[in-house]
């Protein structure tokens, strides 16, 4: 067996066992976005790279449909998902400011952003520093933020009203964890409603 894949497996299973130290945050996170929705309030997700895709993945569960094929669209969003406006946005002016202006056109106080990075963000390495600035946009203008993270959880930890850190330092087995919590919180919607 090739070592590489070996490490990989084993990093991923290790992690999957510790996610169990976060059914409780689980609930929690998926208790308190039922309520948002409740409340007619909308959640945004967003992440870079495979981070990204994988809020777009959620974003599908919830807007279409998970297991429950009669359960009503939820009002989820991806931040982002515009190419041209992110693409003139980010060769006329910057793309890291891109993701804040959005959101700042569309999210109301009370609303919730759910930002999901496996670094966290680090303003020494200027890793994910979009994400920060969503972060401290939430905090100023009362928009929710729930975040799902690793490495440490990084700059996000401390923006987050809620998070989750992954405690693993291997990007791929982070995202399978997030993918697993995220398709936990499809499953408590689709039968919350």
């Amino acid at each position: 067996m090739n070592q590489k894949i070996l490490n990989h497996y084993n990093e991923s299973l290790r992690v999957y066992k510790l996610l169990n130290n976060n059914l409780s945050k689980i609930e929690e996170i998926s208790k308190f976005l039922l309520k948002i929705i409740k409340k007619k309030k909308n959640v945004f997700v967003y992440g870079n790279g495979g981070s990204f895709s994988d809020s777009s993945h959620f974003v599908g569960e919830l807007t279409a449909t998970y297991e429950k094929k009669n359960r009503k669209p939820l009002p989820f969003y991806l931040l982002a998902s515009n190419n041209a406006a992110v693409t003139a946005w980010s060769n006329d002016f910057n793309f890291i400011d891109y993701s804040k202006r959005e959101l700042s056109a569309y999210a109301k106080k009370g609303d919730c952003l759910i930002l999901l990075s496996t670094s966290g963000g680090n303003f020494k390495n200027k890793q994910s520093l979009n994400l920060i600035k969503l972060a401290k946009y939430c905090g100023k203008n009362k928009i929710y933020l729930l975040s799902l993270l690793g490495k440490g959880g990084g700059e996000l930890k401390k923006y987050s009203n809620k998070y989750i850190i992954i405690p693993s330092n291997n990007t791929g087995s982070i995202q399978e964890a997030h993918k697993m919590i995220l398709h936990s919180v499809c499953a408590f919607m689709d039968y919350s409603f």
